[in-house]
């Protein structure tokens, strides 16, 4: 076993923690609804929750199938990620104003642009690399629409551009790992 791929039992351990994360997490309004009532989740919200969570868990799922590489792994978790704040925070409160604002569709659209762009590349970590900065350039690009339009957005919009950044360098340190093994 080379020091760039990760044991079956490392993977089978985080497959566990992930899991058991997103049940305590989606577990956590429900006990926070019995203390206050500034948490009041409908079921409605909780089933959208599960969902969300069951595809963000699934796609790990995934990654740990397609590649023992721990920097294709790190990759999918920093654009899961990503994609994950983006869409949990404009549903939830808005990046933009309020979650209303028109101007927030651009972040569910990075979420759509993400995924089409790694659907065309298929996994295969070179092609995940050069998706990962097409993300990125249509994020910086989203970032300088908000702006001319007087929406200053710029930090979080680094951050997610930074996001996007890491994964496609770590895409593309994958591909040079499967490429030359150590």
């Amino acid at each position: 076993m080379t020091a760039n791929l990760m044991s079956d039992r490392t993977t089978r351990n985080l497959r566990i923690a992930g899991w058991t994360l997103a049940i305590a997490l989606l577990a956590l309004p429900a006990v926070a609804m019995q203390f206050t009532k500034e948490v009041n989740w409908t079921a409605s919200d909780f089933i959208f929750a599960g969902v969300v969570f069951a595809v963000v868990g699934g796609l790990f799922e995934l990654a740990a199938r397609a590649s023992a590489n721990i920097a294709y792994r790190a990759a999918v978790v920093v654009a899961v990620a990503s994609a994950f704040l983006q869409l949990w925070i404009t549903l939830a409160v808005g990046i933009i104003g309020s979650e209303d604002n028109p101007a927030n569709w651009t972040y569910i659209a990075m979420v759509l642009i993400a995924i089409s762009v790694s659907a065309v590349a298929q996994g295969k970590a070179i092609l995940m690399a050069r998706a990962m900065l097409v993300v990125l350039g249509v994020q910086v690009l989203f970032s300088a629409l908000h702006l001319i339009d007087g929406h200053f957005t710029l930090v979080i919009d680094l951050f997610f551009a930074s996001l996007w950044f890491l994964s496609s360098r770590l895409f593309a340190r994958a591909a040079g790992e499967i490429a030359n093994p150590a």
